[in-house]
């Protein structure tokens, strides 16, 4: 599935790019090869944008890569939160100190 996720968030973007291009009524003859240079533009741009995501679909992650990348990300949200909750803590502790509430 996380090698799907590039390709896939790609042709989405593709998808979308087409559609804002296309127009709502049907255009004079004379328009038609302005809409086929734009299409031939945004494939170009479409392929050079999935061309740099094909190297890292090719390599392969072992079990025990993504075991530790599961880890760290679950330890950098969890320190995260806790900065957070220190920040909360912190802030509320010198606003209390503040208003001589110990005192």
């Amino acid at each position: 599935m996380a090698r799907l996720l590039p390709v896939l968030m790609a042709s989405v973007a593709v998808a979308v790019v087409l559609m804002q291009l296309a127009p709502a009524f049907v255009p004079p003859p004379a328009a038609q090869q302005l809409s086929t240079e734009r299409f031939l533009g945004v494939a170009t741009s479409a392929l050079l944008a999935s061309a740099s995501v094909l190297p890292a679909l090719a390599e392969e992650i072992d079990s025990a890569e993504a075991y530790n990348r599961k880890v760290m990300t679950g330890v950098s949200v969890c320190l995260s939160l806790a900065l957070v909750l220190m920040g909360i803590i912190i802030f509320y502790t010198r606003r209390v100190v503040e208003n001589k509430w110990l005192n």
